[in-house]
């Protein structure tokens, strides 16, 4: 019988406790799925700087070790990997069904803006030549040759970025999972638009905040013309403002809303 999991990689931030975002994003992963799941640490020897933008148009600039995940295919235990961001909150064991599946390799090609502000819409094409994006948040994948070859060419597209990203038109800096993912799924699909989830992934960017977390139900302030407005909402979301994750009320209702 094939081995099943979950994969979740981080690297050390000076700002940003990764390791910590792992565990909570675990604990979630294995009560819904009730799959194992295993958290390993990157050693990235290249380092990016991005400037992030929070709540009320904070700006920050920090470290983003964000290089080396196109080791998935050789770090998984498993036959059939679910490769999560440690920003991805699982609520539900709706990607589970995909282990039953005939796919090889599945990524999500659109965000879903939880909000509707469709804040996302810009990340549909990766430059103003219009090659699609694909995201590399939540991939699931199985070990097979055509999947070592996508890792790999992953591999060489990071390796060589600088050249790629002229190719193609985006910019050098900083480097991004999601565009080198997304030119390795394209050089092996054949430029098709196949092997993608047929659904957008949920998504809470960084200038919105998770302001309470209760009965799987999460409460989000976000941004409403020129104020801000509040909503319910219930499913996985990927949120891209960790810091209000770590935040000590919000991390202990999530950890604390399910047992180990």
């Amino acid at each position: 019988m094939k081995s099943k999991g979950i994969l979740l990689l981080y690297s050390e931030s000076d700002k940003l406790d990764y390791l910590k975002l792992a565990e909570l994003c675990a604990r979630l992963a294995k009560y819904h799925t009730q799959l194992p799941v295993t958290i390993t640490q990157l050693n990235c020897d290249r380092k990016n700087i991005r400037t992030f933008r929070w709540q009320d148009d904070n700006l920050e600039k920090m470290e983003w070790n964000n290089f080396n995940r196109c080791d998935a295919y050789n770090l998984s235990p498993y036959d059939c990997t679910i490769l999560i961001d440690v920003d991805y909150m699982i609520q539900n064991d709706s990607l589970s069904q995909y282990f039953f599946s005939d796919h090889e390799f599945i990524c999500h090609n659109n965000s879903w803006d939880i909000t509707g502000n469709n804040v996302f819409h810009h990340d549909e094409f990766m430059s103003q030549n219009k090659f699609e994006m694909r995201w590399a948040t939540v991939i699931y994948f199985i070990k097979s040759n055509k999947n070592e070859q996508i890792f790999e060419t992953w591999r060489n597209v990071q390796n060589n970025y600088d050249y790629y990203a002229r190719l193609f038109g985006f910019s050098r800096s900083p480097y991004r999972n999601d565009f080198a993912m997304s030119i390795s799924h394209q050089i092996n699909s054949g430029y098709a638009n196949t092997g993608t989830f047929n659904y957008n992934m949920p998504a809470l960017s960084s200038t919105d905040e998770v302001i309470d977390y209760n009965n799987n139900r999460w409460l989000i302030k976000y941004r409403y013309k020129s104020g801000h407005n509040i909503l319910r909402y219930t499913g996985d979301l990927h949120v891209m403002n960790k810091r209000c994750l770590l935040d000590s009320k919000i991390y202990d209702k999530l950890w604390n809303s399910h047992a180990a």
